[in-house]
């Protein structure tokens, strides 16, 4: 949906612009800076927004109000709400008449492409991999799929940039337990108090759980409140990011091709950074969480912590603290790092995610593993040509498990790290079984083809294809064939490219297949050569192709934490999870072990586990522990 800015916004700031001097305003009672005590985050560097706003080179509203937090609440603009059960505040936009502004809850984005589904399903009901019949499921971690089921009215956030050309994505919403303020009498805001407590926590030593919602790689826009981080005694954040759906105001340019997400993402930190006196939290705790593209979009927030590479594009969005030197390389005066992040069922590693899925499906397609109910000659070969690429990326990446051993594929169902995805699976088994919500005797009746039980009655899955057989996910194949980069560019084709172009190819692992068996495919039924022709020009041969690698590139964090692509990791997270499940129909189980494996090869701390019947989603339930036991854990 295109976004526009509101032409009452704009004459509001300019208006302020003539009414306040550059300097900050008087202060009022909406002066949160002045505190019950001057302390700050140790860690956290002594920089303040109002020194850098004058700095800000790309603008079209006044950074001076709108980025200065603290100048934001004097002049009226901003305003900490209180909620009607009186549990939290949140930091927010408000009207000449001091009002906030209201508008519809945009619905959660999910799917990449295709058949979109989010564990729509009851939770821990159902056959594995099976279709949703009713009902939402209950166990979503963090209470997100609360969010789902609710049509909540939204507040606009605050500004996290300053070249704004989609509003809904370039604000974002703070939410803070009462706890953590000093009101007056009738409830307003007077500073930030450091002494009261929340199940532990302070003002000062509150982790902040901070969301992104681009699932289907979408553009993510500011969620209303989930009440359990803020029982936690969590600052939540939700913040929006500009993908691949953004639009500037005439529906001609394209405002969100990659890396744009994570120059809106890394904005939102670096604004709570610099506002560090007027927002409760500790921010040196940020933990980043996401699902599916927003997983994805949360893996590279994990990785990419103050990489220069980022930069030209914060730039362009009109980060505080972003600068452009004489020689044309950019400098930020403010970290954009973050603390750990989240990833649930991660729709990562775009350009390579074709082959992934590939090499997933590809002995299945005479027991239903088809897309849609049919597959071309075309398609069936090009499929197993990308699942045998696979072994030959895989390889590539030199990964290792904990012992130091490497992980390999030496044919598409052998080598250690088959052997290692088929542990992951037979782990979630267990850890579901032991937790009392599955009797596989009952559920799948004869499975010695792919399942195995010991004399101390754990399971251990043998084979892949036995697997997707008999829990039926053989039923619930959600791509064609490619599904991420689609031959007719419906998929995340318009992330990518230049913003005057609307949508391109850009797997070059998927265009090279294509041409090096360009003779033999073209004899196939289903060979479209236009199409064909098109995939190989934008991803290898035509004039935008390295800058469309670059963008895949950008926004691949298994390549981030390994050092290939030219990129390399400068200070990634301290803590990554991820929790993706054994039925989700979107994207290889391979995706986020890969990115995890990577992580812990780095030298980060990991905590990665499948989810037995999970479908993609976030709906972990509680047999591998939840997301706010985890952020308790490595912050208390």
């Amino acid at each position: 949906m295109k976004r526009k800015i509101s032409g009452i916004l704009i004459l509001v700031a300019m208006s302020l612009l003539a009414s306040c001097a550059s300097s900050k305003v008087a202060n009022t009672d909406q002066n949160v800076g002045e505190t019950k005590k001057e302390e700050k985050n140790e860690n956290v560097e002594a920089l303040k927004a109002l020194d850098y706003v004058e700095g800000i080179a790309n603008k079209n509203i006044d950074p001076k109000i709108y980025l200065d937090y603290e100048a934001g609440i004097n002049a009226k603009v901003y305003k900490w709400i209180k909620s009607d059960d009186g549990k939290y505040y949140t930091f927010a936009y408000i009207d000449e008449s001091g009002e906030p502004v209201k508008s519809a809850e945009a619905a959660i984005n999910v799917g990449a492409n295709n058949k979109e589904s989010i564990d729509n399903g009851k939770s821990g009901n159902g056959s594995q991999g099976g279709r949703a019949e009713g009902g939402m499921p209950n166990a979503m971690p963090g209470g997100m799929m609360e969010m789902m089921r609710k049509n909540a009215e939204v507040l606009r956030g605050v500004y996290i940039n300053a070249n704004i050309t989609n509003l809904n994505n370039q604000t974002m919403l703070i939410y803070a337990p009462s706890e953590y303020f000093d009101v007056d009498d009738e409830g307003n805001v007077k500073g930030i108090n450091y002494e009261n407590t929340k199940n532990g926590y302070t003002a000062k030593t509150a982790p902040i759980v901070f969301l992104n919602e681009c699932g289907g790689w979408r553009s993510s826009s500011p969620r209303s409140c989930e009440t359990s981080y803020i029982d936690e005694g969590f600052v939540y954040v939700t913040c929006g990011a500009r993908s691949r759906d953004a639009m500037n105001d005439d529906n001609t340019l394209h405002t969100g091709k990659a890396p744009m997400q994570m120059a809106d993402l890394k904005s939102g930190v670096i604004e709570l950074r610099a506002n560090d006196k007027v927002i409760p939290g500790d921010k040196n705790k940020i933990i980043s969480i996401g699902t599916s593209g927003g997983g994805q979009m949360s893996s590279i927030f994990g990785a990419s912590g103050d990489m220069k590479e980022y930069y030209p594009y914060m730039y362009d969005a009109g980060t505080l603290g972003v600068t452009k030197n004489s020689d044309g390389t950019y400098d930020s005066v403010f970290k954009d790092n973050i603390f750990a992040a989240q990833n649930y069922c991660p729709i990562a590693d775009i350009e390579n995610a074709d082959l992934a899925y590939a090499w997933w499906w590809v002995d299945l397609v005479d027991d239903g593993g088809i897309y849609n109910g049919n597959i071309t000659d075309f398609e069936k070969r090009l499929q197993e040509l990308e699942a045998n690429a696979y072994i030959e990326y895989l390889n590539s990446l030199k990964l290792k498990d904990e012992a130091g051993n490497d992980l390999t594929l030496t044919g598409l169902r052998s080598g250690s790290y088959y052997d290692a995805i088929l542990n992951n699976i037979s782990e979630a088994l267990n850890q579901y079984v032991a937790n009392g919500e599955l009797d596989v005797e009952a559920t799948y009746g004869d499975y010695s083809n792919w399942l195995t039980k010991d004399k101390d009655g754990n399971y251990q899955v043998t084979d892949m294809k036995g697997f997707m057989i008999g829990t039926g996910l053989v039923n619930s194949r959600n791509k064609a064939i490619p599904g991420f980069d689609a031959k007719d560019k419906s998929a995340e084709n318009n992330a990518f490219g230049r913003a005057e172009v609307d949508t391109v190819h850009f797997s070059k692992s998927v265009a090279t297949i294509m041409k090096n068996n360009y003779e033999e495919l073209s004899k196939l039924d289903g060979f479209d050569k236009e199409q064909v022709d098109a995939y190989i020009e934008d991803a290898i041969d035509g004039n935008d192709a390295s800058l469309i690698s670059n963008q895949t590139a950008l926004l691949n964090a298994t390549h981030i934490l390994l050092g290939t692509d030219g990129l390399k990791a400068v200070n990634p997270v301290k803590y990554f999870r991820n929790r993706s499940g054994t039925a989700d129909q979107h994207t290889s189980f391979g995706i986020g072990f890969n990115i995890l494996t990577a992580a812990r090869m780095k030298g980060i701390d990991v905590d990665y586990s499948l989810v037995w019947n999970m479908t993609h989603g976030s709906n972990e339930g509680t047999t591998t522990g939840t997301f706010i036991d985890w952020v308790n854990k490595i912050c208390k």
